[in-house]
């Protein structure tokens, strides 16, 4: 959404790219219908037992399908993190707390 307005003159199609939150909602929205899709038998409308017997291991798969992607990206882009935690004079221990929270996905927390 930053850089919509230099994509576009279309006023409607600006108000609707701009509101991130609409987007994020479409987003959640896409992710419940991907879950529900890989944990249902195909052509039928019940759950696949297996894969639901341990909650567990179908959490853990989840998140083992980009946290890998996350500590790639986390790691290229560390200098440009740390750097700008120097750039506003926060101590090393801010920087150390703010590499614990991103590497362990509690930034937004």
């Amino acid at each position: 959404g930053h850089f919509i307005k230099f994509g576009t003159n279309n006023v409607l199609l600006l108000k609707l790219l701009t509101q991130e939150n609409v987007l994020v909602g479409g987003f959640f929205i896409i992710s419940g219908y991907v879950s529900g899709y890989t944990s249902t038998l195909i052509g039928e409308r019940r759950a696949d037992e297996r894969k639901l017997a341990k909650p567990e291991l179908f959490f853990w798969q989840r998140v083992m399908g980009y946290y890998p992607l996350h500590v790639l990206v986390s790691t290229c882009f560390s200098p440009m993190f740390i750097m700008i935690d120097r750039w506003v004079n926060n101590p090393w221990s801010t920087t150390r707390l703010h590499a614990f929270l991103n590497y362990t996905l509690l930034q937004a927390w």
